[in-house]
């Protein structure tokens, strides 16, 4: 009895091996497939589902390397910090070389804003393996965050060099060469994005913007006309083109352009003076006294409000309302109390009402605020000379003349031999 007994467990013991033996194979099948299906899952973005799968392979194959660098990379998607570092570390005890569960771990630390640390890690991952460009990328994220932006520029040159097919290791030396004010640089790197991606709309856009910085105007309007081209409810692109082309003295389409702007809500405030400008420089004052009426109507302390104040006050004064022009610039002085140019314009129209005193004072404050052209002097110099004061008059005639002045020069030959 004891004999089969013992016959029995044997075969017991050999029958759960065996069991053991093909159930292995099977366990890491499922374990594989798993592994497969969460990828698939965060590839579609679809990160909670991802989870469970890459946490159901593990179950199946604690071994399994991939499955732990999956599922830590889909935990830092789900902002789940604290369990992406778990894994990573239950992966560097399986695998103690794991140079992508060092990367991970260096990310974490930058969310929780601990950079030297961060910087630790990713210099771990990159001594096992120099090619990780994320390393060199998330490294470069620390160290600009710690204000190195010499350094972080150069890790983030590396990992292009290693993925170059990352647009976004472009997108961040763009930050960095833009707080440097390379302009050409960002440029240079924005055409490294719009080669990965010619329908990249912000790239044609910032590439356009950073072109105007560097008043290659013919340039920008290409670049925000590609923009448009992709989406024509863009406000900022019709804004910037009306401004480069303003610049390149295509006056009417860039009307056009701020009148998009406006209508695209996009600062309506400055595309409405930038409008009255350009109408103003068409010589069509009824256009741009309109325009920059708008401009203050919408927002009477803006940041261009005071401009657009002074240039309807010069409108005025082009077209002989003096008395008119007069309280744009009262307006404007009283807010400001240091406005030169508004006191050298209602100096302008005192004088034509024949107020020559008030005119004369409203000039050497001028000169005080340290507005000193030759038109300035020359405007004293005639309201010095209608006051009587030859002296004087002929005096700042002098120094108008002096400066190139021509008319100074004329009156000068009249009251001043």
């Amino acid at each position: 009895m004891r004999k089969k007994i013992l016959f029995i467990s044997a075969i017991i013991i050999i029958i759960t091996i065996v069991l053991f033996v093909i159930s292995k194979p099977i366990s890491n099948k499922l374990a594989n497939q798993r592994l497969e299906r969460g990828i698939t899952y965060y590839s579609d973005e679809e990160y909670s589902m991802a989870a469970l799968k890459f946490e159901k392979a593990i179950k199946l194959n604690k071994k399994l390397v991939e499955a732990y660098v999956n599922l830590a990379k889909t935990y830092l998607q789900l902002s789940k910090d604290d369990d992406a570092f778990n894994i990573a570390g239950n992966l560097l005890e399986i695998e103690p070389d794991n140079s992508e569960a060092y990367a991970i771990c260096g990310q974490v630390k930058i969310n929780k804003e601990d950079y030297p640390q961060a910087i630790d890690f990713f210099d771990k991952a990159i001594v096992l393996d120099t090619n990780i460009a994320s390393a060199y990328y998330y490294r470069g994220v620390a160290k600009a965050n710690l204000g190195d932006l010499t350094a972080a520029l150069s890790d983030y040159k590396i990992a292009q060099k290693k993925d170059a097919e990352n647009a976004w290791y472009y997108e961040s030396s763009v930050l960095i060469y833009t707080k440097l004010e390379d302009y050409s640089s960002v440029i240079k790197d924005y055409n490294k994005i719009l080669e990965l991606d010619k329908s990249n709309v912000e790239a044609f856009y910032q590439r356009g913007y950073f072109k105007l910085n560097i008043n290659d105007f013919n340039g920008a309007i290409s670049d925000f006309n590609s923009a448009i081209k992709i989406n024509n409810k863009l406000g900022k692109a019709f804004y910037y083109r009306g401004l480069a082309k303003a610049k390149s003295r295509m006056y009417k389409e860039a009307i056009n352009d701020f009148k998009e702007s406006t209508r695209l809500k996009y600062k309506e405030h400055e595309a409405f003076f930038n409008e009255g400008l350009a109408w103003l420089q068409l010589k069509s004052l009824k256009e741009a006294k309109t325009a920059l009426n708008s401009c203050l109507k919408i927002n009477p302390s803006g940041i261009k409000s005071n401009d657009a104040l002074l240039n309807s006050g010069v409108i005025e004064l082009m077209n002989g309302n003096y008395n008119s022009a007069i309280k744009y610039f009262d307006k404007l002085i009283t807010e400001t109390d240091v406005n030169a140019n508004a006191l050298f314009n209602r100096a302008i129209c005192l004088g034509e009402l024949k107020r020559n005193k008030e005119a004369l004072d409203d000039l050497n404050k001028c000169i005080e605020l340290g507005l000193k052209t030759a038109e300035v002097y020359f405007a004293r110099g005639v309201q010095n000379i209608a006051t009587h004061s030859y002296e004087k008059g002929c005096n700042d005639l002098k120094i108008a003349a002096n400066n190139g002045h021509l008319e100074a020069r004329r009156i000068m030959k009249m009251y001043c031999n």
